[in-house]
């Protein structure tokens, strides 16, 4: 394959994970350059530290070029790619230990790539419309949740997705995705307030069919 631009959507994610069965190197890196941002995002409001979300956006990236072949189209790809990252983000969690040295297999995706791009990346690159010290405190908050309370809001509030891909992410009927949320909106807030007075108010997405969320321009990552 030749030089793909990273926006050139010409060429799909789908035609990408296509390519990257039949061994395309190339491939993947153009699919790691298109997402890392949104997922390095989810990583790091799940692990709430920048070493261990490096290391798990890397893995990330070698279960795509590893799991190509079981992708069926079933989902969009991005949806596919959240609950890899959401999977991985769990697995971190649980063992909480951090790892040195990332399994990049035949330099998959190169550590000296990942370390390149966090130059280029923020956590909250577009999180203009909340003053610093209130997401600030909202990390803090989320730290206080459960993991499973977490990913329910970083991918309904920060990455403004949709029931059906929560759903699908998570594993959760649609029945009783929108309890779950509504609960774990409730501990977010009181655990705001008991930090400084309160930081979630209006901020948080009241439901899909609100298109002010937590950051701009997320609809550009689907």
């Amino acid at each position: 394959m030749g030089r793909i631009k990273d926006y050139d959507f010409s060429v799909s994610n789908e035609m990408l994970l296509e390519l990257c069965k039949q061994q395309d190197q190339e491939a993947l890196r153009v699919l790691f350059r298109r997402h890392e941002k949104p997922v390095y995002n989810l990583l790091y409001r799940m692990l709430s530290n920048h070493e261990d979300a490096e290391e798990a956006l890397a893995d990330v990236f070698v279960k795509v070029w590893r799991a190509a072949g079981s992708f069926k189209g079933d989902s969009k790809f991005t949806t596919w790619l959240f609950k890899i990252a959401a999977n991985t983000a769990r697995d971190f969690l649980r063992s909480r230990m951090i790892r040195r040295e990332v399994s990049l297999e035949d330099g998959l995706v190169s550590e000296g790539e990942v370390a390149r791009s966090a130059a280029a990346r923020t956590v909250d690159p577009e999180d203009s419309t909340l003053r610093e010290d209130e997401l600030s405190r909202i990390s803090a908050a989320l730290n206080g949740l459960s993991e499973d309370d977490r990913l329910l809001i970083t991918l309904y509030h920060f990455q403004e997705l949709d029931y059906q891909d929560i759903a699908e992410i998570t594993g959760i009927c649609a029945g009783n995705l929108k309890v779950k949320l509504f609960r774990a909106r409730q501990r977010l807030k009181k655990l705001c307030a008991e930090l400084d007075g309160g930081c979630v108010g209006n901020e948080l997405r009241g439901s899909t069919d609100d298109s002010s969320g937590l950051r701009q321009g997320a609809c550009e990552w689907s």
